[in-house]
């Protein structure tokens, strides 16, 4: 459920939605469910922003308490 801190180079072209679903199901998942933050290039993007080659695509888990 909370995927470890994760860094990526993306390849091709792709939306980040599209790039987060080849991580597999659970990374998708716990994107979905906002228990992990993503970062492109140190900057938070829209899940239809367009990435190419080279960007640096960071998945971090969020911590909180209560």
């Amino acid at each position: 459920m909370y995927p470890s801190l994760t860094v990526k180079i993306v390849e091709k072209p792709t939306t980040l939605r599209e790039y987060i679903a080849t991580m597999g199901e659970t990374i998708l998942y716990a994107y979905d469910r906002r228990v992990v933050g993503v970062i492109v290039n140190d900057k938070r993007l829209w899940d239809s922003a367009k990435l190419k080659p080279g960007d640096k695509v960071v998945i971090y888990p969020i911590i909180v308490g209560g």
